[in-house]
């Protein structure tokens, strides 16, 4: 019985071309879709965000640093207010202020970032 090799050869340099111009756009549509969503985010906490004179409130905060970002309060009661959603507030307003945006939205966070991420590409 003889043997018999098959070689092939795949020829990549045509998908090494091009994934090597999608990654960039790629990752500049995700980071264009992380910061909507902690825009949106910040947009829904403001709705919740316990409010008496507003100093919490106005201390809402979106920072971004390429794929991340960060949506915070800065005042020395502001963990604690989130933290206890058992406190009552006046007009809704309610502990949990970015946690239950997050919660119940990230759907629409991934589908923000995920049409980011689809827009760059096509750019």
């Amino acid at each position: 019985m003889s043997k018999s090799n098959i070689t092939i050869k795949w020829d990549t340099m045509d998908f090494d071309s091009k994934i090597s111009k999608a990654i960039p756009k790629m990752i500049a549509g995700a980071s264009k879709g992380v910061g909507m969503a902690g825009d949106e985010l910040l947009r829904l906490s403001l709705i919740e965000v316990p409010f008496d004179t507003g100093h919490l409130q106005s201390t809402g905060n979106k920072a971004q640093k390429e794929l991340e970002v960060a949506v915070s309060y800065n005042t020395p009661y502001a963990v604690k207010v989130h933290e206890h959603p058992e406190y009552h507030f006046k007009n809704g307003r309610k502990g949990k202020y970015l946690e239950s945006p997050f919660t119940r939205n990230t759907a629409l966070f991934n589908n923000l970032i995920k049409n980011a991420i689809q827009v760059g590409l096509t750019k």
